[in-house]
């Protein structure tokens, strides 16, 4: 008595040959190991060059935009949990104050942001912030 259908396992049979037949391929092989140095390197790369920002906002830790910079990643993710940075709600409150802190340093704050979080500030806080609460913001900041 066959278990399954003959077409199923013909056809499963040829596929394996395929298979076999592309994997053997010298080609393919450099191909898939120059693919995986590449996806190694890349992960490499982004660890390093995130090192070196850190080790260049350490740097300059005990300054005042640097303080800035980590008190408004803190408004935006009163949880401190990276993964939650988009779910946990914003402290709007705090964020009104530091712009207060922040009249006339923005462009400073903004840099000192962007090394440490590789991301803008203004993107962050425009994702927090709706339109009208954006532009008090940036009005008081500037």
């Amino acid at each position: 008595m066959a278990l399954g259908n003959p077409a199923i396992a013909l056809a499963a049979n040829g596929a394996l040959k395929a298979t076999k037949a592309v994997l053997s391929n010298k080609f393919v092989q450099l191909g898939i190991v120059i693919f995986t140095l590449i996806v190694i390197i890349k992960g490499g790369v982004k660890k390093w060059q995130a090192n070196r920002r850190e080790k260049r906002f350490n740097r300059n830790e005990g300054k005042d935009v640097n303080q800035l910079a980590q008190r408004y990643r803190a408004a935006s993710n009163p949880s401190g949990f990276e993964a939650m940075i988009d779910f946990d709600g914003t402290d709007e409150e705090a964020l009104k104050l530091l712009a207060r802190d922040t009249k006339g340093r923005l462009p400073d704050v903004a840099a000192a942001y962007r090394l440490k979080f590789n991301e803008a500030l203004t993107d962050r806080l425009r994702k927090e912030l709706d339109a009208d609460d954006f532009q008090n913001w940036h009005d008081i900041a500037t």
